[in-house]
Formats: structure tokens, C-alpha cells, sequence
């Protein structure tokens, strides 16, 4: 893959965990108003489980396509950290299930943020280690993390 196509996955992959955030964070506030718009099913459990396979599986492409360019294995501790958070941590922080509409915990607000932030970083990470080579002492690409 190509240096420009492994850029174009960790752009979707910020994109998509930025969006997760701000999903995350603003549906609590949001739930009186999403079903007038017929937008309740984006205040379902089962569509922020989409949203995060579709996290884990751009994370996946772009930072397997990226190991095979820049050769770093620490990549994949971004991937299994952000997925640990979101698929261990987030949920025994979890929901109120006690009501018809979900109430959610503020530590899991904080947990889908910082599962974001990681994956994120991951991709900038993975993005940064993509820069070309260069033999000058003086670049810090050059020393494996």
C-alpha cells in the first residue's frame, strides 16, 4: 500500500474515533430530540457497537498496512489498547438499563473518549512513521519506537 492510500485509512480512522467522541458525548443530551428526527436508532447500545467495529476494522487496515511500511510493531499496542478500552473497560462502566432510554455513566463518557484518543494517536503514530526515510542524525523518525 502506498504512502497516500495508508494516509487516506488513518484520516478515516481519526475521523471515525472523533466522531465516536462526539457521538459519545453530545447523544446524553440529545435523546428528547433524535426520535422526533427519526434519528432515535443513533441512541441504540447496538449502534455504538457498529460504530466501534468499523473503528477497530479501519484501525486493523491501516495500521497492519502500516507495520508492513515502517516495520514498527508498537502500532499494534495502540489497536489492543483502544480495543481493551472499548470492549473491557467501557462496558463495566456501563449503562443504566433501568429506564426506557439509556442513562450513561459519566466514567463511561471518559472511558469512550480516551478509547478514541488512543486509536487516534495510533493513527497519527502510524501516519508519522510513513514519512520517507531520511539519513540525517537529525530525524526523529528514524529511531524505532
Amino acid at each position: 500500500m502506498h504512502r497516500a492510500e495508508t494516509k487516506k485509512w488513518d484520516l478515516a480512522g481519526i475521523s471515525l474515533s472523533v466522531l465516536c467522541a462526539i457521538h459519545c458525548l453530545s447523544v446524553p443530551f440529545l435523546m428528547g430530540v433524535l426520535p422526533m428526527f427519526g434519528l432515535d436508532f443513533v441512541g441504540n447500545h447496538e449502534f455504538e457497537w457498529v460504530m466501534m467495529g468499523i473503528i477497530f476494522l479501519v484501525a486493523g487496515i491501516s495500521y497492519v498496512n502500516g507495520f508492513r511500511r515502517h516495520g514498527r510493531k508498537a502500532i499494534f499496542a495502540f489497536f489492543v489498547a483502544g480495543v481493551v478500552i472499548f470492549t473491557v473497560v467501557r462496558p463495566l462502566l456501563g449503562h443504566d438499563h433501568h429506564h426506557d432510554h439509556v442513562h450513561v455513566n459519566d466514567l463511561h463518557h471518559i472511558a469512550t473518549v480516551v478509547g478514541g484518543l488512543v486509536f487516534v494517536l495510533g493513527h497519527w503514530k502510524n501516519w508519522h512513521w510513513h514519512k520517507p526515510s531520511c539519513h540525517k542524525p537529525c530525524c526523529s523518525h528514524e529511531t524505532h519506537a
